[in-house]
């Protein structure tokens, strides 16, 4: 991750710890425990649009896109103020994330967000 730039060395107070945790297939998946993190964060208000509302949205449609990211989340520049805060610490040394991070509270609403976006514009709903 530090030769991808995904991560880079830290100088951070805060400090979240490393897990690995099993995969299926046995090899293992690193994971930060962002939960103290997490606890203190505000959350997002970000509306998820409801599934049945976008399965309407295509019964005009005649074209249908997918697309898919890999590490979808990595895909997302963390802001230079808030990257210290994703810092983790390993066995060699502190770290902290130049991208966003799987396990903080808002990554989901963020990338949400971004991705309707991409796919034709926010969601802006008006008083009727």
């Amino acid at each position: 991750m530090l030769d991808q730039g995904i991560i880079s060395p830290s100088a951070s107070p805060w400090t979240s710890s490393v897990i690995l945790a099993p995969k299926k297939d046995g090899s293992l998946r690193f994971c930060v425990d962002y939960r103290k993190l997490n606890s203190v964060t505000i959350p997002d208000a970000y509306q998820f649009s409801r599934i049945d509302d976008t399965l309407d949205s295509f019964q005009e449609a005649k074209f249908v896109s997918t697309f898919d990211l890999r590490s979808g989340y990595w895909q997302v520049e963390m802001n230079n103020d808030s990257r210290e805060k994703t810092a983790f610490v390993t066995h060699k040394d502190l770290f902290e994330f130049n991208v966003m991070p799987f396990g903080l509270m808002n990554t989901p609403a963020t990338f949400q967000g971004l991705m309707d976006v991409v796919k034709g514009g926010p969601k802006v709903s008006t008083p009727a």
